[in-house]
């Protein structure tokens, strides 16, 4: 009863809490609650003890907006990292730390030697890029000529995605053509793992997919040419960085940062987020949905037009809204509204599909977004009725009328021979309509020891909600204990407004068998005692004399084929000392292995699997050797035939 009522409300409640888009339009974005937890993520950097940290906190800050509190104690640690004999890592690390910072790093003679050597061929592309970056943020000048000549011989030996990643860097930051990396970016483009439809990522997950993105995006820049990503990519990459903007490592939202600030300023595509900016549910007290257009930072997108292509009910189809503009609120930049219960639409789910229009061309993702909400409504309970009448239907019942929030003022009794009933209308307050709800229950609770029993009331074809309960089929559920009894009557569903609670009576049951003298018990939500279990205990091992029968009676016919071969003689000097014969033996003493081992401990397919790979060569070398036993014995036969004649006749009946 609980379980499928609960089932379709956890179904609505995916929808309701999440607010969701099923369109491939992204469903989220940075909220101010999102910045602050990763700027938390970040805040552990500021110890100044690891310059990795220090460069993901810098570089997130300034994607944040955010001032560093120590900005020059934080400076002074990064130019101290920067010293002579740092490597080309540390070098990278710390000017692209200075950089994010605003305060950069003067290149000391011993760094310009190291960045310039760091950049040869054989490098790695991630070598490369690390080199590159230092320089710039150096102020080293390159040759990038050489640059681009040692990033295409090091794509030569590992192209994979990362590579890729570090190459787009790379090329985004040379000077001159740098066509031959810029073609790359559909290679990795086409790598990309598609998940549900609606995200793109990259295997090895937000690093690489951020590091791919972001370069590609500034190659695209750097050379003036739209990246061979369509725009429906683009959409399915920010809806994969949205799910990932939880993350909990200081590196990790740095590339997430890195990747949704490329998403907002680059020239190409700017992925649209619409969300509800107002609650899931509309009533009468809140009639207005309000849906926010923003980037991926929650930033305005500037003028735009929202418009409504339609609102239809989930449980219907009915169609409610149609081509409707929605108005901008005033004070709040990309936040539309729409009144909504002015329609008087039914109570119920509706999906909400709007579209953006701007005169800004690179947006992406903004049309046929879906956004689900809510219409609430009250109900009241009219017509309740509770009684009790005859198991046999002998007589008609007794039924009292009781109106909500009141209770009855008898108290009702029912016995084994009868049947407690309870009838009641669910109207809806708004179109004064009868009404189904997910949930009606009933619960019958005992006063005095909590045990509470809940029974699911049902409709009938005239939307009359009914309740019959045979006391004596229902004695095992109450565990035959005499006593009085709460009546309570439980409604609710996901779109109204006023689920309800209502002790309406309260009855006295009789049970033709009581419970017996037992302690009450208190049937309350709390600890249950604790259940040891025992398992069973083995059968008893037979008898060691038992067991050393069974084994001599086994080995038996060992013993019968030894002593039969000691009878007759074993003639074993035909054996042939030959591969086929020794081979032979070996897999048919392999074979009774393998059966040894199948009884002991291996299963029925890890021994078919062996038997197969023994038998193979076991048939061919038994094979071999027999034909060559046959040959044998062919030869014999004819020399006997053919005596001393034998090597002539033999060679001539042999040559014919």
């Amino acid at each position: 009863m609980w379980g499928l009522s609960n089932m379709k409300r956890g179904t609505f409640l995916i929808f309701v809490l999440l607010g969701m888009s099923s369109a491939l339009t992204p469903s989220t974005y940075l909220t101010p609650s999102d910045k602050d937890r990763l700027k938390l993520v970040l805040d552990p950097a500021w110890s100044l003890s690891d310059l990795a940290q220090v460069l993901y906190a810098s570089a997130g800050y300034k994607h944040l907006g955010l001032e560093i509190a120590n900005i020059e104690g934080v400076c002074n640690f990064v130019k101290s990292q920067a010293k002579d004999g740092a490597t080309v890592e540390t070098l990278f690390l710390a000017a692209s730390a200075g950089a994010a910072l605003n305060c950069p790093l003067s290149a000391a003679p011993s760094a310009k030697q190291a960045v310039t050597e760091a950049i040869r061929d054989g490098a790695s592309p991630q070598e490369l890029f690390h080199a590159v970056t230092a320089a710039k943020n150096l102020g080293v000048e390159l040759d990038s000529a050489k640059v681009l000549r040692a990033t295409q011989q090091a794509l030569k030996k590992d192209d994979s995605v990362l590579s890729l990643g570090y190459a787009f860097h790379v090329g985004a930051q040379l000077k001159g053509e740098v066509s031959s990396i810029f073609e790359r970016i559909e290679d990795a483009v086409v790598q990309a793992d598609e998940v549900d439809g609606r995200m793109l990522q990259f295997e090895g997950g937000l690093s690489i997919t951020a590091l791919v993105l972001s370069g590609a995006y500034r190659l695209a820049e750097s050379t003036n040419k739209p990246p061979p990503i369509k725009p429906d990519q683009a959409v399915k990459f920010a809806n994969y960085l949205m799910s990932r903007k939880s993350v909990q490592v200081p590196k990790g939202v740095y590339y997430l940062l890195e990747a949704v600030t490329m998403f907002t300023t680059n020239k190409f595509h700017v992925p649209v987020a619409i969300t509800l900016a107002s609650n899931v549910a509309v009533s009468s007290e809140e009639p207005k949905v309000q849906v926010r257009v923003t980037d991926l930072v929650g930033s305005s997108l500037g003028p735009l037009k929202l418009t409504a292509e339609s609102a239809t009910r989930e449980a219907d189809e009915a169609v409610v809204i149609s081509k409707t503009q929605l108005a901008a609120v005033q004070g709040t930049d990309g936040v539309f509204e729409m009144d909504v219960m002015s329609l008087a639409p039914a109570r119920g789910f509706y999906k909400l599909l709007v579209t953006a229009q701007a005169s800004d061309s690179r947006l992406v993702g903004h049309s046929g977004a879906t956004l689900t909400f809510k219409v609430l409504t009250a109900i009241s309970l009219e017509d309740v009725e509770i009684g009790t009448g005859d198991a046999d239907q002998s007589t008609a019942p007794s039924m009292s009328k009781v109106e909500y929030p009141g209770m009855l003022t008898t108290q009702l009794e029912a016995d084994q021979h009868q049947r407690l009933m309870l009838k009641f209308v669910v109207r809806d307050s708004s179109s004064g309509k009868p009404t189904e709800v997910h949930q009606a229950f009933v619960k019958i609770t005992n006063k005095e020891t909590k045990r509470e029993i809940i029974f699911v009331a049902e409709t009938d074809v005239n939307d009359v909600y009914k309740f019959d309960m045979d006391v004596s089929s229902q004695s095992k559920e109450f565990g035959g204990e005499n006593g009085i009894y709460s009546v309570e009557l439980i409604i609710g569903d996901a779109s109204i407004s006023n689920p309800t609670l209502w002790q309406l009576a309260e009855v006295s049951l009789s049970f033709q068998q009581p419970g017996g003298e037992t302690k009450a018990q208190d049937y309350t939500y709390k600890a249950k005692p604790e259940i040891n279990h025992v398992f069973n205990s083995p059968d008893p091992r037979p008898s060691s004399l038992m067991s050393l029968t069974f084994t001599a009676l086994c080995l038996a016919p060992l013993l019968i084929l030894i002593v039969l071969w000691a009878s007759l003689g074993v003639n074993i000097s035909n054996f042939s000392f030959s591969f086929v014969s020794i081979g032979f033996h070996l897999g048919l003493g392999s074979i009774l292995g393998l059966f040894c081992l199948f009884f002991l401990q291996l299963d029925m397919f890890t021994t078919l699997r062996y038997l197969l790979m023994i038998g193979v060569v076991t048939f061919f070398c038994g094979n071999s050797m027999l034909s060559s036993i046959a040959a044998k014995r062919k030869e014999a036969e004819v020399r006997m035939v053919y005596g001393p004649y034998y090597n002539k006749s033999y060679r001539f009946s042999q040559q014919n």
